[in-house]
């Protein structure tokens, strides 16, 4: 069995939690988001058990659940971004703040930076820093697999936010350049939205387009 990713949309902003699944009962959980009732009773309901939870960013949207999650699951290791690690506590910082309530969770266990191997059962992936939409966000590069989980990077037709006051427009440039460098037959799985490919990105989405032919933007 190769890696089994499974999508589940999770509260009112649609946040994409993700199970990603080798041969075996322990997954990898990918932004436990807000709302997290159906990933913990689809969890359940297959019998699985959460070897870690590791977070693409530190959003109030992709982080609102890792408590619940946890309660359920014994507490697995939580893996952010250093430069990001401080937002689990601080609500001004994960935006929840903004959003008029106030949201934290239990601190991580450790960091995850680029380069970085991460082991789902026997598959593994390269974690690659793709700052812009937050300073810490990251995705999982699964090579053999030809898998991208991509958090809010890029979606289908479209692209991050970088107008937050955490965001840098310029080093979404370069990462999603970066992107750009990955075979096209690579599936995106992206934090918000369905799945896509680098290849469908580079020829129909705007953001791209625009960034392809102005080769001197950021």
């Amino acid at each position: 069995m190769a890696l089994d990713v499974q999508l589940i949309p999770l509260g009112a902003w649609q946040t994409n939690a993700l199970v990603l699944r080798g041969s075996h009962h322990s997954v990898t959980v990918c932004d436990p988001g807000m709302d997290p009732d159906p990933l913990i009773s689809y969890l359940q309901d297959q019998k699985l058990r959460v070897e870690q939870i590791i977070l693409t960013h530190a959003h109030v949207d992709h982080i609102a659940g890792i408590d619940a999650l946890s309660s359920a699951f014994g507490d697995p290791p939580l893996l952010v971004h250093p430069e990001e690690q401080e937002w689990l506590s601080h609500p001004e910082l994960n935006l929840s703040a903004l959003s008029g309530f106030a949201v934290t969770s239990r601190p991580a266990t450790g960091t995850i930076e680029e380069g970085q191997s991460i082991a789902v059962e026997l598959e593994k992936a390269t974690v690659l820093h793709l700052p812009g939409h937050s300073p810490g966000s990251i995705g999982l590069y699964f090579e053999s697999n030809g898998v991208l989980i991509g958090g809010d990077t890029l979606f289908q037709g479209s692209i991050g936010r970088t107008d937050f006051p955490t965001s840098d427009h310029s080093a979404m440039v370069q990462s999603l350049r970066r992107l750009l460098t990955l075979p096209d037959e690579t599936k995106v799985y992206p934090g918000h939205g369905p799945a896509t490919t680098i290849g469908q990105e580079r020829q129909t989405n705007p953001f791209l387009l625009e960034l392809m032919t102005n080769r001197s933007d950021g």
